[in-house]
Order: structure tokens, then C-alpha cells, then sequence
């Protein structure tokens, strides 16, 4: 799509677009222990106005990104219908603490099920249609000269409603409502056999190989004799993990009923019409099963300890907080209630769900990649992607919508900040130490991947030969995680001292292991300093006194850049090396004459400002 036609209004439409993406209460979310289903954290003023200029002569290439969906409701009929059944129990028992307590519990359970039934399971709320149209409109207005000449646009999506509905948003707020979303669940989609559109990936193919092996890993390290299985056994049965399960329900229910869940057939909850393990498949009351498959339950899933119904109840929590828009009447809830005064609770909630994630999809065990290495296709059209376009392609945009399962790894791949330590392979783990946990590690879910988490790279490239290389410039990058502008990693370097600009060589070496002889740095283009008059010896005066002016130091040569320089932005020289810049850098001859020298580089420096 040419994007000619649409450049007039983008950037007032962008601009206006600015104040949709912060979450409703941005400042309660950072304190409320959401994990993963923390609304998105949009990027301050302040966060956008610290982005770095490209370096002096680069002008845009390229933008691409990856995103997770933005907010939804609950993804499926299952905790609230777990907690229906366990309120059933409890008012024909006298569970509750009051019959008015009991009411006002199945009353907010009654309401989040047909808030979720009127919006459709696993669909967007308004907040996270809201979410994309924000980051779009901000990445229409960070790329507006990249777009000023026209450019087509690809958009990607895994194929669930939700991922594609984020997408549609996004090139909403981007100004690009045209652009029709192609599925590439084979891309983004890469953790499951099986396909949103329930199709699977097709046997023989890469794809379909690399989806077995994960779950084959995940399968036997989650299972029994698993160490992945063996770490959630021991967090699961740390005291914390019961003392605030009976925290948080001693609020709700009485001391006899909590400590009778789990004991008995008659405590013990599955998924279904009467709460039994071989009961019916239960759907929520008022949904169009056809129209909303995920309206009807899964029937393995069940309560059946105190920690489990904590936990069923945490998840209605975290996820009320991104269907602001829809808890409205006739359908109001209040979840929050009964997290007030047990922050610490939730924060323990928050830790026991983010294990999940980061073992099965993040960092997990030290020494293992099999969790994130399915990322690896991803990183590759990241790559492949700026390759076509530095080629001539005519595609200056690549936007990809998917889910936390594309996210997390990608993320540990790239060992973003927060997804780089992983926990300690031990097979029979005996203290907390043994496992993932909070204190020795910064892995969290809700800034790993809050909803509409995103990794976004603009590429930036000039024209000419470089005199380093003897060939075309190498394209440069720089990332914005969750549009706030990051270094890569460690292992890769930048093309100055305090960057965050990147040859694309240099992250190909750093990130994929290719091997290259140019160097990650940016060279300095220096003109020699032309001799200068002889200066007249001066007439010695007989005064006594010390002459006023002082004697120049010695300088250093100017072949050499200091390796502290900082990034100078736009309007400066190009950044330094932090090496010499000499005749073999340059590709001059010893033998040249020094006029000859200064000729070559002043000619080359005003090509390449062309």
C-alpha cells in the first residue's frame, strides 16, 4: 500500500491518537501485582524524547515490530466457572463468612461472566483496542520520513481473533486502516501444532517439527520425574503459598470451609455442569457456543487445594483490571475487594503464575534454550526482513501481532532486560534457592510482556561506499522494547561509545552467531589539518618575569578517538571509533603523499554528504 495519498492528516491523526494507549489507572497497575495481564504500560513524554537521532548522514530504511495482543477478557469460561462451582458448595454449606458476603460473591462472578459473554471470550477489550491504536499512531508519527516518499506495508497476524483484532487497531491509529492482516501462524504461532483456524502445521515442514519438539520438552519436563515439574512442586508447597491462600480466602469464606477444600469429592471442583470430574461441558449462561466456542469450559481444569481457589480468584482479579470498559452496567464486578490490604498476597500470586511463564517460556532452565530457541524463525525474518529492503525491496514496514507465547521467548532470545538469568537445572530442588524466585531473579511478568507488549526496530541506512569497507554502508538498527529505547544486549556493541545504534552485521554476529571481519563501530572522518605559517621566533624581552602565557600541551594525535566519546546526535561528526583511524582503515597506501591523502578523504566525505 502506498501510503502517498494518506500523509497529509497522519501525523495530526497520530498526535491525537497519543492519549488512547495509557491504561485507565496506569499508576494503580504498577503497584497491583498483575503478572502478565498488567495493562500496557504506554511510554511517557519524557520516554519519547529521549529517543537517539541516528547518526550524522543516516536517513530511515525500514521499521518493523512484533507485538502481543492488546488487553481481552477472560480467555476461556474456566475461572470464573471453577469459582461458580465452589460458590455453590459454599452457600449450601454455609461457606461463606455472611449470606451477604456470599451474595455479593456470586453477584461479581455472575457479572464478569456476562461482561465476558456480551464481549466474547479471549476477544480485545476496549482498553486493548485502545492499547494498538495508541502504539500505532506513536509509530506513524516516529516514522513520518520514512514514509514522506511512500512505502508499502505488511502486516502479520498468528490468526487469532484477538491478535488480528490488535492488529486492525494498530494500523488504525497508524493511519493505514487499508492494509489487510495476512496470517502467518507458522511465524507467530510457533509453539503449538495445531493452528488458531484449528488447522496444523503440515507434516515434513520445519514449522510442524519445531511446534512437536517444544511441546515433546515442555510435556516431559512438566511431567512427573520432570525438573520443570519438580520446581512447581516445591514452590506450590512452600508454606508462603498456603499462608496466603488462607489469607486471602479468610476474607470470603470460614476457617471450616477453607480447610476442607480439596479434602473430599464434595471440595474438589472440575470445569463442568455440576462441578464433578465426569460431569457435562459446561458453557456460560448466555453464550452462543457456535458463535463463541470458548464460551464453553474445559472440563480438566479444577480446584482442588485452598491455593488453587486463591489462585482461580487472583486470575478473575488481574484480568478485571484490563475490562475497565465493560464493567459497566447491567454487569458491574468488583474483584479488587478482596485484594485490599493483601498487596502482599498478590504480589505472591503475581510470583506463582510468572513461574509458569518463565519456565515453560522464558529463561527457564540454565543450560537449556529449548524454550525460547523456537524463537529463533522469528529473529531470522527480523533480519530477513531488513535484508530485502536494503536490497531494493519496496517494503518499508513489517508489523507482527501475536501473543505472550511469542513474546516471552523472543524476549529471552534476545536476552532483553529482565530475561537473562535463567533458574538452576536442579532436578530435586529442596529450597526456594533451588528454584526461580523473585529474589535472585528479575524475570516479571508484567514487564517481560504486559499486554500489547512489543519489540520494535528502526533501520536507517545512507548512501555511498563506505571507505571502512569498501562497499555499500551496512544498515544501522536501534530497538524500542515496549517503545522505550534499549541497548541490546551485552554481547553486542554499538557503533559509538553511549548509542543505541547498532550495524546490522554486528546484531547478526552478536544475535545469530554469523561471523563478520567489519567492525561494529563507526569510523571518524577526519580532515588533516593543512601546515600552518612558520611562526616568528619573538624578540627576547628582559623582563624576568615568566611569560603570562602558557605552554600548549602536547596533542594527541588525531588519528586517535576517544573511547569515551558519547553519542553526539544528528547535527555532530560521525560518532567515534574508540580505535585509529589509519592508512589501512582507509585503504590508503603508505606510500601516499600526505597532500594526496587529505585530497582522497575531503572527497569522499563531501560524496557521501550528497
Amino acid at each position: 500500500m502506498n501510503l502517498r495519498p494518506a500523509l497529509s492528516g497522519l501525523v495530526v491523526a497520530a498526535i491525537a491518537t497519543l492519549a488512547l494507549a495509557a491504561p485507565v489507572h496506569a499508576g494503580d497497575a504498577d503497584a497491583g501485582f498483575y503478572s502478565s495481564k498488567q495493562p500496557y504500560p504506554a511510554p511517557t513524554q519524557a520516554d519519547i524524547n529521549a529517543y537517539q537521532s541516528a547518526p550524522d548522514g543516516y536517513a530511515p530504511l525500514a521499521t518493523e515490530s512484533v507485538a502481543r495482543h492488546g488487553s481481552r477478557g477472560l480467555s476461556g469460561f474456566k475461572y470464573d466457572a471453577l469459582l461458580h462451582r465452589l460458590a455453590e458448595t459454599a452457600h449450601i454449606g454455609g461457606g461463606f463468612l455472611t449470606p451477604e458476603i456470599g451474595d455479593a460473591f456470586t453477584a461479581n462472578l455472575d457479572a464478569i461472566t456476562a461482561a465476558n459473554v456480551e464481549n466474547g471470550y479471549g476477544m480485545l477489550t476496549g482498553q486493548g483496542a485502545r492499547q494498538h491504536q495508541g502504539i500505532g499512531a506513536r509509530a506513524a508519527q516516529r516514522n513520518a520520513e520514512l514514509f514522506a516518499g511512500g512505502g508499502r506495508i505488511v502486516a502479520e497476524t498468528s490468526g487469532e481473533a484477538r491478535a488480528t483484532e490488535s492488529g486492525q487497531n494498530f494500523l488504525s491509529g497508524f493511519g493505514a486502516a487499508g492494509v489487510a492482516l495476512e496470517p502467518r501462524p507458522d511465524l507467530l504461532y510457533f509453539h503449538k501444532v495445531k493452528n488458531p483456524d484449528g488447522s496444523a502445521k503440515a507434516k515434513g515442514t520445519p514449522e510442524r517439527a519445531r511446534a512437536q519438539a517444544y511441546a515433546d520438552y515442555i510435556g516431559a519436563q512438566t511431567d512427573d520425574g520432570g525438573t520443570i515439574a519438580a520446581a512447581y512442586d516445591l514452590i506450590e508447597a512452600l508454606p508462603r503459598s498456603v499462608d496466603v491462600a488462607d489469607d486471602l480466602l479468610s476474607g470470603i469464606f470460614t476457617p471450616e470451609f477453607i480447610a476442607a477444600i480439596g479434602t473430599d469429592d464434595a471440595h474438589t471442583w472440575y470445569n463442568t455442569a455440576d462441578g464433578t470430574k465426569a460431569g457435562a461441558i459446561v458453557c456460560a449462561p448466555g453464550a452462543d457456543a457456535d458463535a463463541d466456542p470458548d464460551a464453553c469450559g474445559d472440563p480438566k481444569k479444577s480446584i482442588e487445594s485452598a491455593v488453587d481457589a486463591a489462585m482461580t480468584l487472583y486470575n478473575l482479579y488481574i484480568i478485571a483490571v484490563d475490562m475497565q470498559e465493560e464493567n459497566v452496567a447491567p454487569h458491574t464486578f468488583d474483584f479488587e475487594q478482596y485484594f485490599v490490604g493483601h498487596q502482599a498476597d498478590a504480589e505472591w500470586f503475581a510470583y506463582l503464575l510468572d513461574s509458569e511463564d518463565f519456565y515453560e517460556k522464558g529463561p527457564s532452565l540454565d543450560g537449556h534454550d529449548e524454550t525460547f530457541a523456537v524463537a529463533q524463525p522469528l529473529l531470522d525474518d527480523f533480519f530477513a526482513t531488513i535484508d530485502a529492503r536494503a536490497g531494493g525491496g519496496d517494503v518499508a514496514a513489517t508489523f507482527r501481532f501475536a501473543h505472550a507465547e511469542t513474546i516471552v521467548p523472543f524476549a529471552a532470545l534476545l536476552k532483553l532486560p529482565g530475561s537473562t538469568v535463567a533458574a538452576p537445572d536442579n532436578a530435586a530442588p529442596a529450597t526456594i534457592n533451588d528454584v526461580y524466585n523473585y529474589d535472585t531473579n528479575p524475570w516479571r511478568g508484567a514487564e517481560v510482556t504486559p499486554m500489547a507488549a512489543n519489540v520494535q526496530w528502526d533501520v536507517v541506512s545512507r548512501d555511498g561506499v563506505d571507505p571502512a569497507t569498501g562497499a555499500d554502508y551496512t544498515p544501522l538498527v536501534r530497538m524500542l522494547y515496549n517503545e522505550r529505547e534499549i541497548a541490546f544486549n551485552d554481547s553486542c556493541t554499538a557503533v559509538s561509545a553511549g548509542s543505541h545504534w547498532y550495524k546490522v552485521s554486528e546484531l547478526k554476529r552478536c544475535l545469530t552467531g554469523v561471523a563478520t571481519s567489519e567492525s561494529p563501530l563507526l569510523a571518524v572522518v577526519t580532515t588533516p589539518t593543512p601546515p600552518s605559517e612558520p611562526t616568528p621566533t619573538p624578540t627576547p624581552t628582559t623582563s624576568a618575569e615568566p611569560s603570562a602565557e602558557p605552554t600548549a600541551a602536547p596533542s594527541a594525535s588525531r588519528d586517535v578517538a576517544p573511547t569515551t566519546a558519547p553519542f553526539a546526535g544528528p547535527a555532530s561528526a560521525l560518532a567515534a571509533t574508540g580505535g585509529t583511524t589509519n592508512a589501512a582503515v582507509w585503504g590508503i597506501g603508505a606510500g601516499l603523499l600526505v597532500i594526496g591523502a587529505a585530497a582522497i578523504v575531503i572527497g569522499r566525505r563531501r560524496s557521501a554528504q550528497r
